[in-house]
Parts: C-alpha cells; sequence; structure tokens
C-alpha cells in the first residue's frame, strides 16, 4: 500500500527538544522520495475519511463508548487496512461484548504484523487470550474448499474455507454457520458452547457418513460349559459415557480486578482531593493562628504580672474585677484567650475536613468501577526532510 503523504512543517522553531529525535532519525539509512510519498486525489480522500473515524474511534473509546469505537475503527481499517487500526479494532471489539470477533482481529494482526514492536504483539497475545477467555471456539469438518461464513445481524461473514488450520473464534451461547460447499451447496449448521469452551461443527459428507454394511459371521455352536460358583463374575457396570464436547471444560476463571486502575469517573476523587487539600491548609493556618494567639496571651500575663509586682498587688482574680490601670490588659488578654479557642476548633474542624476528603476520594478510587484501557494511538513519525527549496523536520501520522 502506498503511503500517503504526511503533513510537514520547517524545522525554523523545533527547538532543542526534538534534537536528539532528529539525530537518530538522521542515522537511520532509508530515504523517503518525494515520488514514493505521492498520492492521487482518490488515495488523498481515502487516507483523509481514515483518519477521521480513527480519531472518532479513539475519543469514543476515550469516553468508554466501545460499540461506537468499533463501528468507527472497522469503518477506518476497511478504508486502509493498517495495523495499528487493526490492534484497536481488536480491543473495541473485546470490550464491546464482540468476543469472537475480538479474537479473530486479534489473530490476524498477530499472523500479519511482521514488523510489530513486542510491546504491541504483546497487547496483541494478551487480548486474544481474554477474547478466548469469553468466547467459543468451533472445529469444522468439511470436505476440502468448503466456505465457513457466520450468520450476523449484519450478514454473514467468511471466517475462511476448509482445511482450516484451527478451530474457529464466535461468541459463546448459540451461533449460526453455513457452509457453502464446492458443488455450490449450502448447509447450515447451529451450535451452542459457554464461555472459553469448544464445540464442533460438520457440513458435507462428513456430516452424515454412509455406514458401511460389514457380513456377519454365522457362529459355530460350541458347548455350554457349565460355570462354577467361584468363576462367575459380577455384571460389569455401566459403560462411561464421554460428556459432549465442550461439557467438560470448566468456565474460564473471572479476571482479577485491578484495584489501582483508574475508575471511570475521576470527577469525585477531584472533589475528595480538593476538600482534603482545603482541609490541609485550614489546619496549618489555624494552628499557625492559635500560636501566635497563644503566644500574645503568655505577654499579655507577663506585663499584667509584671505591673501588678511593681504595685504590690496580688495578680490571683485581678481581671476579674480589674482595677483602672489593668482594664485594658486585662481585655486584651481575654481576647487572646478567645482567640486560641477558636483557631483550635477551627484547627479540629478542618483536620476532620482533611480526612473526610482524603478518605472519600482513596475509597472511591479504589471501589467504584474501573476504566477499560485506553486504545493504542497512532504515534507520531518525526525524521528529517530534504527537498531541493530547503530543510527541516517531517511529522504526521500513516495509515
Amino acid at each position: 500500500m502506498t503511503s500517503p503523504s504526511l503533513p510537514r512543517f520547517r524545522n525554523h522553531a523545533a527547538g532543542r527538544a526534538l534534537a536528539w529525535i532528529v539525530a537518530l532519525a538522521a542515522a537511520t539509512p532509508v530515504l523517503h522520495s518525494a515520488a514514493a510519498q505521492a498520492q492521487t486525489p482518490q488515495d488523498e480522500a481515502l487516507t483523509k475519511r481514515a483518519r477521521a473515524r480513527f480519531q472518532e474511534g479513539v475519543d469514543a473509546f476515550d469516553k468508554g463508548q466501545f460499540e461506537n469505537a468499533r463501528l468507527s475503527f472497522l469503518e477506518a481499517y476497511a478504508l486502509k487496512k493498517h495495523p495499528a487500526v487493526l490492534l484497536n479494532l481488536a480491543q473495541s471489539c473485546l470490550r464491546s461484548g464482540h468476543s469472537g470477533e475480538a479474537a479473530r482481529y486479534f489473530q490476524q494482526f498477530i499472523h500479519d504484523s511482521t514488523q510489530a514492536t513486542p510491546t504491541q504483539r504483546a497487547d496483541a497475545e494478551k487480548g486474544l487470550a481474554d477474547a478466548r477467555s469469553k468466547g467459543a471456539r468451533v472445529e469444522v469438518t468439511a470436505p476440502a474448499g468448503t466456505d465457513i461464513l457466520l450468520v450476523t445481524a449484519a450478514g454473514d461473514v467468511k471466517l475462511g474455507s476448509t482445511p482450516l488450520r484451527e478451530p474457529l473464534d464466535i461468541d459463546a451461547g448459540t451461533s449460526t454457520l453455513k457452509g457453502r460447499l464446492p458443488s455450490g451447496t449450502m448447509e447450515t449448521a447451529t451450535v451452542s458452547a459457554r464461555a472459553g469452551q469448544r464445540t464442533t461443527a460438520r457440513f458435507g459428507q462428513a456430516a452424515a457418513p454412509v455406514p458401511v454394511p460389514v457380513p456377519v459371521p454365522t457362529p459355530t455352536p460350541t458347548p455350554t460349559p457349565t460355570p462354577s460358583a467361584a468363576s462367575v463374575e459380577p455384571p460389569a457396570g455401566p459403560p462411561k459415557v464421554d460428556p459432549p464436547p465442550g461439557e467438560d471444560a470448566a468456565p474460564a476463571p473471572a479476571a482479577k480486578k485491578n484495584w489501582l486502575a483508574p475508575p471511570q469517573t475521576l470527577w469525585p476523587v477531584y472533589v475528595g482531593g480538593g476538600v482534603g487539600v482545603a482541609g490541609l491548609v485550614g489546619t496549618v493556618v489555624f494552628i499557625l493562628a492559635r500560636g501566635s494567639a497563644a503566644t500574645s496571651a503568655e505577654n499579655n500575663t507577663a506585663e499584667i504580672r509584671k505591673a501588678a509586682a511593681k504595685r504590690n498587688l496580688s495578680t490571683s482574680g485581678i481581671c476579674t474585677s480589674p482595677p483602672a490601670e489593668f482594664k485594658q490588659a486585662c481585655a486584651q488578654l481575654e481576647s487572646n484567650n478567645s482567640s486560641v479557642n477558636t483557631f483550635n476548633t477551627l484547627a479540629i474542624v478542618s483536620g476532620v475536613t482533611l480526612a473526610a476528603g482524603v478518605v472519600f476520594a482513596g475509597a472511591y478510587y479504589l471501589l467504584a468501577p474501573k476504566r477499560e484501557t485506553t486504545a493504542a494511538k497512532l504515534l507520531p513519525w518525526v525524521y528529517p526532510l530534504v527537498q531541493p527549496d530547503g530543510g527541516g523536520v517531517a511529522v504526521g501520522h500513516s495509515f
């Protein structure tokens, strides 16, 4: 597939932040000619539509609208067969309940994307395991060259042609398959399987094998000896009956909940954190204010005692009915003591507010419904660009 044109900008203001990226890219022995990037107007229109659908899918995935993301990625992949779009499509199918479809896309990515990074391949393999634990698989037996189709609400979807290299991935529950035989005859089979289990489907001659008659030889009569009591064996128990295919497998274990994963909605965490921060600030401010008021009260007490000593007066109860020269000092002392009590109460209330905000935010973060993994976004490409009229850096996405 011809790579579409990339958005370009001159490197007049790129800055030192991209210097190491440009240095690494400059060492790559790959030249991108202008002819390799040329596209027809039709190709450019398809690329533009594919990018728009891809961005719609990313936005919908980030909002938890996985079915909408699936439809957008499906349209983007139909326009441009890009591995990153295929991986996002598989993740969206998995989270929107289309386990069989997700498994098929993950398997296609692993099989076809030969240039996938180790991280992308690991994500695809993990997604494939998750999809198959939630979906089912069907082993198809049919004559060679039989097309196998899955009946869906949107129409028949071709899953492959026999001989198949492995069982087909379908959704758990009941599904309808069609087999188009090489002769053109269409046959239908309905299969059922629970999550994580396998079932079978047969088409053509494999569905109804013709028994070959076997001649029965005439037995030669032989004398029947009378068995002794010691030789009589107890009758054999009932024959062992194997369970039907798919019934012996235990359901796949439920995935463990990641308590540290972010919840679907974060604004309650922000509210709780804001309340906690306000409580922390209030606690610090009111403790400092209480200390200042207590220091002022101690200074007032020392001044009153010093003045009383000069006048040979007892300080016991001196501010209960203060003399005229002590009224102002006693009033100031009473005001400072009142401030100490007030700031102490406010500091306690702020501390309780701090604890409540932190506990609420932490509990909501751990216990609220968790957000799914964000879809992988296409990373921009950065490399030096050399043209007859100047040089610079090319940056952009490619489908």
